[in-house]
Parts: C-alpha cells; structure tokens; sequence
C-alpha cells in the first residue's frame, strides 16, 4: 500500500472572509497608538498577544486549506505572497522616516545626531532583515526611533521557520508532534514569565507563546468536528464571553486612569526605573545608557513581586485563543463577532499594518521622547491616519493588485 504524501487533511470549514478578524485589528492598532501617543494603559500591549494568536492561526489554517484544496503546499507561493503584502509599505517607510534623520544630521552636525543617525542606520537595518527583536530589546521601545519593530521582526521569524515546520510535519505526518512540541514550549514559557524570568535575551517577554498558541488552535481546528453540537456551541458561547472578559481585564489591569477610577492597578514592571518614559534632558547616547542600566535593574526586581508583565501576557494569549476559535466556529452567532464586522471597524483594520509600521517614528518625530503630554493625543492619532491610509493606498494596494494574483491558487482561500 502506498501511504499518501500528506495523510493529514484538515476537517474544519473553509475559513473565507472572517470579518471580526478586521474588526480586531482595526481596534487593536488603535490601542497601541493610543498608548504610544500618551500611555493610558500600559497594559494594553497584551493586544500584541492576540495579533500573534491570530497572525498564528490564520497562517497555518491557510497552509492546511492550500494542501486540502491544492493536493500540495508552495513554500515558494507562500513567502511571496509574503513579501508582496509586507515588503512594499516597509521599504517606502524606511526610506521615507530616514530622511529627516539624515536631514538632522547634516544641518546640526554634532555627536548627539551622529549618535543619533548610527542608531537609527542599524535600526534600520535590523528591521529590514527582521531582526529587530534580537538587537534591540523590546521591553525598551520608548529608547528607540522604531521601537514598535520588535513585534513585526517576530512575526516574520514566524513566517519563516513556522511554514517550514508545518510543511516538514504535514510531510511526515507529524502534526500531532508538532502540537504536542507546541504545548511543552507554550507552558515552558508560562511558567518561566510567572517566576519572573525574561528566558534568552528576554524572548520569554516577546511572546513567542501566542505566536505558537496560535499554530496549536489552527491544529485543534483542523482536527475538531466539521460541525460542532449544538452543546459544544452553547459551551463555547459561555466559554468566550467568559474570555472577553478576562481580555478586558488583561488590558486595563496596569492603567494609571483605571487605578483612579476604582483603585486597582498592577505595575507592569517593577517601577524603582521608568523604562516606559525615558528621562527628560538626556542626550542620546546618556539615554542609552540609562536604558541599559534600567533594563538590567528592572530584570534583578522583577521576580520579586507581583508585576503585570507575569501573568497579563499568558491572560491575553489564553483569552484571545477562545475568542478566535469563536469567531470561526460560531460566526455571527457569536454577538461579539457581529459587533466587530462593522464597516468602520473591518476600515481600520485593513490599514493597519500601514498604521502600525509608520506611527511610532512619526510620533518620535512630532514629539521626540513622547514628552509633549496629553494635548498631542488628537494630532497625533489624525497624523498617524493619513499616514498610514496614504501608504495603504498608494503602495499596498497597488503592489497587491498588480502582483499577489500571480502567487495564489485558484481553489485556495485568499484570505
């Protein structure tokens, strides 16, 4: 007897157009550039996590309905369907928040913007090859021209090695390994950042788990019933509304306006160093060093105590897997899911990577070290806007319709 190829084929629905997936971008990305504008809440980078879960999931559920739909996988396809969709905005955004730092340099030429100018070349670089996360720390953002990078360099790590794995374990029949693998690295993680430990170069605070969570639920999916029960709906109801809730909590639990208004707060990190505001006053290369010696004093403390960074982030992962899984399995039963398709939502999030990749520098550069206070909060949200809707029409959507076509099959989803 011959064995197939690819023994393993998916059982879910085909996912087509999940509009709450929009729906949660376009309020995400807005709650990291509101906290990028002012910090309102600095517990709303637990979003990052569900990003990741969905970015995970969506990923490997495509990769399983290409093989499902296709009879076979193209890496080939797949990574330039990649590039076709992230490669263009990055490159135009590089270059275009590179001149005035180079224009910086050149008319006040000094040490601070020779400083200055090096930092942001190597950023620069980093980014471009996706190793922002590796170079820079991400627990110290607000010390750099692109501090939002970390997350993008993670994600296209994923893309890279995750689609490898899952067409090496789709070859060999592997899948239950994998999410086997994934669970032991998933609580790995968990319990490393409960004991306060950041792991190798503080990955365990990039959250590689929600990227890897989001791989295990497209598994859990694929392998779950076509149809689920009317039971296992009725449960999964409970079960996500359950996890909104814990989402919201995540969220607002390390919020300076939330302690005010009814006294609860968890510090994100331990607070003897601000590592969320750099100092004012400082030149360039001071301020680098006062990130280094902070992120090492915030490291040594952070085991001590009850900080939000500990258990938030495992929150949110755990919460936005649920959520997922309902919005794909329940659809609009699920009243949440109808509440995120609205139009204005599914708008933003089809900016929003253009929003993402280019408000961080353009705030540095309306209001370097984000010292101007809660009056550049209106400005700087329009700003970040017709940024990003400018670079979303006049580079994405003509790189997508011009060359996506030629690198996706015809009975494969194009989600």
């Amino acid at each position: 007897m011959t064995v197939p190829l690819y023994p393993f084929e998916s059982r879910a629905p085909r996912l087509g157009a999940v509009k709450p997936f929009d729906g949660i971008r376009g309020i995400g990305v807005w709650c990291v550039v509101l906290q990028h504008a002012y910090a309102v809440a600095d517990s709303l980078s637990g979003y990052i996590d569900l990003f990741f879960v969905l970015s995970g999931f969506l990923i490997t559920t495509l990769i399983f309905e290409e093989r499902r739909s296709t009879g076979s996988m193209s890496l080939r396809n797949f990574y330039a369907r990649r590039g076709i969709r992230l490669l263009p905005g990055l490159l135009v955004t590089l270059v275009v928040f590179f001149l005035p730092i180079l224009a910086i340099r050149v008319a006040n030429p000094n040490p601070d913007t020779e400083f200055l100018f090096t930092n942001v070349v190597w950023e620069s670089i980093a980014t471009l090859f996706y190793v922002h996360n590796i170079f820079f720390s991400p627990l110290l953002g607000s010390f750099q021209y692109m501090g939002q990078m970390w997350s993008l360099s993670l994600e296209e790590q994923f893309y890279l090695i995750g689609a490898l794995a899952t067409y090496w374990c789709l070859k060999k029949n592997w899948i239950r390994q994998l999410a086997a693998a994934l669970i032991v690295f998933i609580i790995i993680v968990w319990v490393g950042r409960a004991m306060g430990l950041g792991g190798p170069g503080q990955f365990w605070f990039q959250r590689p788990d929600a990227i890897a969570m989001g791989v295990l639920l497209a598994i859990i999916n694929a392998v779950a019933p076509t149809e689920l029960s009317p039971t296992a709906k009725r449960r999964l109801h409970v079960v996500a509304w359950v996890a909104t809730g814990g989402m919201v909590f995540a969220l607002l639990s390390s919020s300076k306006l939330v302690e005010k208004l009814i006294g609860f707060y968890v510090p994100l990190y331990p607070t003897d160093v601000d590592i969320e505001k750099p100092p004012e006053g400082l030149s360039p290369a001071e301020l680098k060093e006062y990130a280094d010696n902070a992120i090492q004093v915030v490291l040594a403390e952070l085991p001590n105590g009850n900080y939000w960074v500990r258990w938030g982030f495992t929150l949110s992962t755990i919460c936005a897997a649920v959520i997922v899984f309902a919005f794909v399995r329940l659809r609009d039963e699920f009243a949440l899911s109808r509440w995120l398709s609205v139009r204005v939502l599914c708008y933003f999030g089809v900016l929003s990577y253009a929003i993402y990749i280019t408000h961080y520098q353009l705030f540095q550069l309306m209001d370097p070290g984000f010292q101007g206070g809660p009056k550049w909060i209106p400005i700087k949200l329009l700003a970040a806007y017709l940024v990003g809707a400018a670079l979303h029409r006049f580079v994405e959507r003509p790189a997508l319709r011009r060359y996506r076509h030629r690198f996706v099959h015809s009975t494969a989803s194009t989600r």
